[in-house]
């Protein structure tokens, strides 16, 4: 079994060394407007929210928020992720609080954020159930899980099913080559998480363009007090 901080170092490294090329196609940059579209319904204005974006990468959710009028406060553990972070909030004007951090344990107060984002994170995660533990003692009373993945390397493919990307790291990534709405939304129960709501309806222009695979989905979803049976809104 490879321990716990290894796993995270490897994937720290290898999305710091890759923060500049991925930056040039991110989905947040090149489909910009039709995100903060969708964003602004999922996290309506006013009033202004208090966010954390973990996992931010080289902005995600954290850049369009903080447009749209939010108080955002970014968690990354990869710090190229978080150099290209913060040149691409300079360049658009906007205001963001970026820290290096574990998502596991960003050192944020507890019970004092009314969003927390998960874009495109959960596939990198050795222990979802973990964070969305730490999730739930980060949200006040009322706070929404914001969070967007997809299905990234399909194994019917046969460069997905023969990726290597994190080495001998991948087999300790539950949802590695990604997450189908379904597994999220069971994952979301088992860890009590109810009132889930889909946005991902709302693209007028599919956001990732192929040869990505095209299955994404992007909820809402809030704590609950018994985890139990899911409830979803379209």
């Amino acid at each position: 079994m490879v321990p716990m901080e290894a796993i995270k170092s490897t994937v720290f490294r290898y999305w710091s060394e890759h923060a500049s090329s991925f930056n040039a196609r991110a989905s947040h940059i090149e489909f910009a407007q039709e995100w903060a579209a969708v964003l602004a319904q999922a996290v309506p204005m006013p009033p202004a929210r208090d966010v954390v974006d973990l996992g931010t990468g080289t902005g995600a959710c954290a850049l369009i928020l903080a447009a749209l009028g939010h108080r955002v406060t970014a968690v990354d553990g990869a710090d190229g992720m978080l150099v290209q972070a913060r040149q691409n909030a300079e360049a658009m004007g906007v205001d963001v609080r970026f820290v290096q951090g574990d998502v596991d344990d960003p050192k944020l107060p507890l019970a004092s954020w009314d969003v927390i984002c998960a874009r495109n994170l959960f596939w990198t995660l050795p222990d979802p159930s973990r964070t969305l533990a730490t999730i739930r003692g980060l949200l006040r009373p009322g706070g929404v899980l914001l969070f967007s993945d997809g299905v990234w390397r399909d194994p019917a493919d046969p460069a997905g099913a023969s990726d290597t990307t994190y080495g001998d790291v991948n087999d300790s990534l539950p949802f590695y080559g990604g997450i189908e709405l379904a597994d999220a939304e069971a994952l979301l129960n088992r860890n009590g998480f109810g009132d889930i709501r889909h946005w991902h309806h709302l693209f007028a222009t599919h956001p990732y363009p192929k040869p990505t695979p095209r299955r994404f989905f992007v909820l809402t979803a809030s704590p609950i007090s018994t985890p139990g049976a899911v409830e979803t809104t379209t």
